[in-house]
């Protein structure tokens, strides 16, 4: 029986990146009932090698794709799009799942996966709610069956390259690729035709079932060999394409696209905290008239004060951050521990004002209440007045 999956990977030039990805899936995969394809823009054959070494080691269940013709371009998106449009497949494939070279999935998060697939859903969505860096009020789906709820629940989420796989007969063979480009300007230069492409073909069906897989701890791993690398590039991409890529997007979607923008934007590594903010300072990201364009359109992506980015960009990150610890102490009296948690987050030196055990603790638990502020209540915060106490309830509740 043929497997359902095909499981590609697009790479350039990280051939130490796929041998440990390699030898971390493999054997794994395959028992699974997953191929996997490297799609491989390198002009070498290191990669090729690689990948020749473990075919003739027995992964059988692995494809080597060049994609030389593609060197050239910046990016994955013109390999996401042909990989979405079947490229290089050895085989009539129920799913596709295209993704970074530098991830994988294990234990419990892949049985879901394989698991979902099996029951045939046409979207199947697999994160890490860390990744999301906004406390929820409300319980989430595990499967969506309207679109456009799924989009306010998880349309800044669908950015990453990590697991949204697609069933090729419902959302990827109807599609008109030229329509979606003349309309809605999915190309090779896009940086988010993963979204686009969802959110489009859902919106165009009758009847649709997405499943989302919230990952588990240690579940979604990484590669330490190789690191984004949009990140001298933010202004380009977040402001320039991400705002007018959520905006093409069908009418139907126009109560959520507000929201959405703002929370991909308010993400921690872009404008949602003062070390995003002193990366884009320190790199010249900001010039004058960028700040202009920022002020005027601060609330729409940031949850910050624009206080915070006026001195930052004056030389007061310093002071400012002192005011922010002081502040996120007191939170801590006041119970309101929505700004605790925002304050945390958004500060990576709060890990200089605590031994590396306490701040891992802290950090744990801010984790765990954004879990249980989606359930509604909070054993491990309730009544707690102060940074010890938390610290004191998490060894208490936990056995340590």
């Amino acid at each position: 029986m043929k497997n359902r999956l095909a499981c590609c990977y697009l790479t350039h030039g990280h051939p130490q990146v796929m041998d440990e990805v390699l030898d971390r899936i493999s054997r794994t995969y395959s028992e699974k009932g997953i191929d996997i394809y490297v799609y491989d823009s390198s002009v070498s054959s290191d990669t090729k090698d690689v990948v020749d070494r473990y075919i003739s080691s027995g992964a059988h269940n692995l494809f080597y794709v060049p994609m030389q013709h593609l060197q050239n371009e910046k990016g994955g998106d013109a390999k996401y799009l042909e990989v979405l449009k079947g490229y290089g497949l050895n085989g009539e494939y129920d799913y596709i799942w295209p993704t970074k070279d530098r991830c994988w999935f294990e234990g419990e998060t892949l049985d879901k996966i394989c698991e979902a697939v099996d029951e045939d859903h046409d979207v199947v969505f697999a994160l890490d709610e860390r990744d999301r860096y906004e406390l929820i009020n409300r319980s989430l789906k595990e499967t969506y069956t309207d679109p456009v709820e799924l989009f306010g629940d998880y349309g800044a989420l669908t950015t990453n390259w990590e697991c949204l796989i697609r069933r090729r007969d419902t959302m990827l063979d109807p599609v008109d690729w030229g329509k979606y480009e003349r309309e809605y300007n999915v190309n090779k230069e896009n940086n988010f035709n993963q979204t686009l492409t969802t959110f489009i073909r859902l919106s165009e069906t009758d009847h649709c079932s997405i499943r989302v897989i919230e990952s588990g701890l240690d579940d979604k791993r990484y590669s330490d060999k190789a690191a984004p690398i949009w990140k001298d590039e933010i202004f380009e991409i977040w402001i320039e394409k991400w705002i007018p890529t959520i905006y093409s997007l069908p009418t139907v979607y126009d109560g959520y696209k507000l929201s959405v923008i703002k929370t991909q934007l308010s993400h921690i590594s872009l404008f949602g905290s003062n070390d995003g903010l002193l990366f884009l300072k320190e790199n010249g990201v900001i010039t004058q008239p960028r700040m202009e364009l920022l002020k005027s359109m601060w609330n729409m992506i940031s949850r910050l004060p624009f206080e915070n980015l006026e001195r930052i960009m004056a030389g007061d990150e310093e002071a400012l951050f002192e005011d922010e610890y002081a502040a996120f102490i007191r939170s801590f009296q006041e119970k309101d521990y929505e700004k605790s948690y925002y304050l945390f987050i958004q500060n990576g030196r709060m890990s200089e004002k605590f031994s590396k055990e306490d701040y891992r603790i802290i950090a744990l638990s801010f984790y765990i209440l954004s879990r249980d502020t989606r359930r509604g209540y909070s054993q491990l915060f309730d009544g707690i007045d102060s940074v010890d106490g938390l610290i004191a309830r998490f060894r208490k509740l936990s056995g340590e």
